[in-house]
């Protein structure tokens, strides 16, 4: 995989000597909950230590020689062209400053690459999770479909679609 840099930030495939940075992001990330943190931290080391496993990619932005935030995705099983993105996290110290555009940029040239032609990403729909919301939003996804209650009572499920391709309509 190639390197992708914007703006002083390199993105490229995840290392392992990048998961102790990655996971103290994780555990910073206010807007995630334990279980949550639990779970990114454990697709991340499924990633590192499990080589020949083909349903998570990872890639991470690196700023001053740190990571300073990574995008999870993985093909949708049993669809053609469409991919899944589970994760960007970003170093709270570090939002606002393109880090998830350059992230979202890279995997997006990536999934082209691989003739993806859309791309799907969820999230809760409540208040915590505005900003992730917003930014789906302002680099070109638009919401698909909701469920509510889904997570929980209240708390409801988001699911945005970026289409990739003029011919995936």
């Amino acid at each position: 995989m190639t390197a992708f840099v914007v703006e002083s930030l390199l993105v490229r495939e995840t290392l392992d000597a990048d998961r102790d940075a990655l996971v103290s992001i994780i555990e910073r990330t206010a807007s995630l909950t334990g279980d949550e943190r639990e779970c990114a931290a454990e697709l991340l080391d499924t990633y590192l230590t499990q080589p020949e496993q083909t349903d998570y990619f990872f890639i991470t932005a690196i700023k001053d020689g740190s990571p300073v935030g990574y995008a999870c995705y993985g093909d949708r099983s049993l669809t053609q062209g469409v991919w899944d993105l589970y994760w960007i996290v970003v170093d709270e110290r570090m939002k606002g400053a393109g880090v998830g555009r350059a992230l979202l940029g890279r995997t997006e040239e990536i999934l082209l690459s691989l003739n993806a032609r859309m791309i799907v990403a969820e999230t809760s729909g409540l208040p915590a999770f505005e900003a992730a919301r917003g930014f789906y939003l302002r680099c070109g996804f638009l919401e698909e479909a909701r469920i509510r209650d889904f997570y929980k009572p209240g708390d409801d499920v988001v699911f945005y679609v970026k289409r990739l391709t003029q011919n995936a309509k």
